[in-house]
């Protein structure tokens, strides 16, 4: 069977509800966990407790999940803390975790209120760019490892504790440079797509930049990521798009369906068979990983589609 992990935005701190999901999630079949990091915009709380925090508390309470950030912002956090906060869950987890870093996906608003210094997305690609080298390179000189950019400057820095470094992710999306940033320094791609096509062509991208720097092409897996919205019925799956307010007028809820669908085409959206058809036809091009954006994926709705996906559309 292939591996499935489960994005999940934690929005309580009913950290009991939490741990249930993820033990219920493990009885399920899903391999791994993932918890992403957003940050408050103005004055607009955002509920969400740290996902280093919860991830710790579920490796306390699960057994066989792998756990780990889907994303961590490395733009919002010095890439030194985010090392040794890996490792040291890497280490709490039994070795069942994974980091998976992104560049900061929020609004310029969410950085500039808290006074992070990369506000636009380039200046987080750069930031990210040093980010990701400083990682990797913590993660295989343990003795000491010195850096010196642009916007970072390690001197002989060493990570807290000893041990084997978790893998490290890299979330991708519509990007060549996080694709070349991804095969030159990450264990896995955590990348969208249309299709299996585009995620070959991706991944050959990735694989060969891997190879230039040296790198075994197989060094560079993918873990394959889309928003699924699943219902049992047409009518049910039309409203969970947003039928009644985003219809136009005289359009079906078939029509619908099939506009939401050419909308977004790095989605998967259908009934369960439907779904299922869509994972197998990632399986049969050879992918076997996948972390499917179930939606809504706050842990409090949750629960009913992560049961409908796992016995319905699961391969």
């Amino acid at each position: 069977m292939s591996k499935y992990y489960l994005p999940l935005v934690v929005d309580t701190t009913n950290l009991t509800e939490v741990t249930k999901i993820a033990q219920r999630a493990q009885e399920l079949g899903y391999h791994g966990i993932g918890v992403g990091e957003h940050y408050s915009l103005p004055g607009r709380p955002s509920g969400r407790p740290d996902g280093f925090v919860v991830l710790s508390m579920l490796a306390a309470t699960t057994a066989n999940l792998e756990l780990g950030t889907l994303a961590a912002s490395a733009t919002v956090r010095h890439p030194v803390l985010l090392a040794n906060s890996a490792l040291s869950l890497h280490l709490l987890s039994g070795g069942r975790s994974f980091l998976c870093l992104g560049v900061g996906s929020g609004k310029d608003a969410e950085y500039s209120s808290h006074g992070f210094p990369y506000v636009t997305s380039a200046q987080r690609l750069d930031a990210f760019e040093e980010a990701l080298a400083i990682i990797r390179g913590l993660s295989l000189n343990r003795g000491g490892f010195s850096y010196g950019g642009k916007v970072y400057a390690l001197h002989d820095s060493t990570l807290n504790l000893t041990g084997d470094f978790p893998p490290i992710w890299v979330g991708e999306r519509r990007s060549k440079r996080l694709l070349r940033l991804g095969g030159r320094y990450a264990d896995v791609l955590n990348i969208h797509c249309t299709g299996p096509a585009q995620a070959q062509e991706k991944m050959s991208f990735a694989r060969s930049v891997a190879a230039k720097a040296g790198r075994a092409k197989s060094d560079v897996r993918p873990v394959l990521k889309h928003f699924v919205v699943t219902e049992t019925d047409q009518d049910l799956l039309a409203e969970a798009l947003g039928y009644s307010g985003l219809r136009k007028e005289g359009e079906g809820r078939v029509e619908f369906i099939e506009r939401m669908k050419e909308e977004d085409p790095e989605a998967i959206i259908g009934t369960p068979d439907e779904v299922r058809g869509n994972f197998e036809g990632f399986v049969e091009a050879g992918f076997e990983e996948f972390s499917p954006i179930l939606l809504p994926n706050t842990a409090g709705k949750i629960k009913e589609h992560m049961e409908l996906f796992a016995k319905r559309c699961m391969v």
